[in-house]
């Protein structure tokens, strides 16, 4: 579990207010600035992007934490199933992308954590949004959903069947949950 750190509050991300279109976009020019290309870990992406990752025990509560003074930490919880944690690393990239700036801005001299349950959904969404594309590109999720549909979508970006019926929803393909 994160180390309390009682020098300086800590605030949830403040909505970047982006549209759908623009989160799809910023998705595709981060997986090329951090070299995402689909099938790797995770672990090497954090790396670029200058996050770290660590594990907690249930119930944790934090999915990312930005302190003030170091770098952010994505915390996974254990036990886990890695289909599951390339989500939350995912989701967790899209509020680094996201929201680290502009919280920072509006609440200078507060560190940020991203809550698994915020109290306010809106900057959950778009980090959401942000995953779904920085995992499954558009244009090969939509190839390899017409090939075959959850299960060849599922397997080839490892993620849970329930995310790419997400993400098959998201791009209005039809056919989903």
């Amino acid at each position: 579990m994160p180390a309390k750190r009682p020098s300086y509050p800590y605030v949830e991300p403040t909505a970047a207010g982006q549209t759908r279109a623009d989160i799809e976009r910023l998705a595709e020019r981060v997986a090329q600035e951090w070299d995402y290309h689909g099938a790797q870990t995770l672990d090497e992406v954090c790396t670029a992007a200058g996050v770290d990752i660590e594990y907690s025990h249930r119930p944790n509560e934090i999915m990312l934490e930005m302190p003030l003074d170091a770098r952010p930490i994505v915390w996974l919880p254990r036990p886990s199933r890695p289909r599951d944690d390339r989500v939350i690393v995912a989701t967790a990239l899209g509020h680094w992308a996201l929201h680290a700036e502009v919280t920072r801005d509006a609440h200078p001299g507060c560190g940020v954590q991203a809550l698994y349950q915020p109290q306010a959904q809106a900057a959950r969404d778009e980090a959401d949004i942000f995953a779904l594309a920085f995992l499954m590109p558009v244009d090969l999720f939509i190839d390899l959903w017409d090939l075959g549909r959850s299960q060849a979508t599922s397997d080839h970006f490892d993620v849970p069947t329930k995310v790419a019926y997400l993400r098959a929803k998201n791009l209005n393909l039809g056919d989903t949950i």
